[in-house]
């Protein structure tokens, strides 16, 4: 799936999505073909070495309502913060983790003291909650524990590549519920919590958020 394509999908799926004008104006700054590009080769090669690639959405960390909205096991936001984390721990450093959006909400430093807890090579797949209602999104100014590099391998708003059946992947936030031209898709996205869309004769959705998986999903 070429980058024009995936940007041509990813615009008509925020138009389906509800209206957050700085937010996704935001979104839209980030798509840049370079860095999706290059992040997006990178991980389909990663796949084609047979190499682990990881993925999960929705963490909502320090989100102490999303514990009652989406009926998770946990007493409160510390133990559920704690479980979160715990679970990355199988990642190696040298391994991608895709996020794919709304990484935690409530306190910013309290959050980030546990998101620089997560192992990997962590690209951001911006969700609607991963930005401020004005549009500022401050992962894209975070550093790692030692200071020496960003947290984040990558903010960007959508990947794109095609996999070991020449089938096209797009990756985003919001599910890619729009008619397009982009053959069979493969879309891995989050947002929905507990619904899981069925396929179409074109797309295959996979919900890779927290509260159906429960856990990482390995590519």
């Amino acid at each position: 799936m070429d980058f024009d394509d995936a940007l041509d999908l990813f615009k008509r799926t925020l138009e389906t999505e509800r209206s957050r004008p700085d937010v996704h104006a935001a979104m839209l700054a980030l798509a840049r073909p370079g860095t999706i590009g290059a992040v997006s080769t990178l991980i389909e090669q990663a796949l084609a070495r047979g190499e682990r690639v990881w993925m999960t959405a929705d963490l909502h960390l320090c989100h102490a309502n999303v514990i009652r909205y989406c009926n998770r096991p946990f007493i409160d936001a510390a133990q559920m913060n704690e479980h979160l984390v715990s679970q990355t721990r199988k990642v190696r450093d040298d391994e991608w983790l895709v996020i794919v959006g709304d990484l935690a909400m409530g306190d910013h430093h309290l959050a980030m003291e546990w998101i620089r807890r997560i192992p990997g090579r962590k690209v951001l797949v911006l969700g609607n909650h991963d930005l401020k209602r004005n549009g500022e999104c401050r992962y894209l100014a975070e550093r790692s524990i030692d200071g020496q590099r960003s947290l984040f391998d990558a903010v960007l708003p959508f990947l794109a590549w095609k996999d070991g059946l020449g089938q096209n992947v797009f990756v985003s936030h919001y599910p890619a519920t729009v008619d397009h031209s982009a053959g069979r898709l493969l879309n891995y996205h989050g947002h929905l919590h507990r619904e899981v869309l069925a396929p179409t004769e074109t797309t295959h959705f996979v919900n890779v958020g927290w509260d159906v998986t429960q856990g990482l999903v390995c590519l």
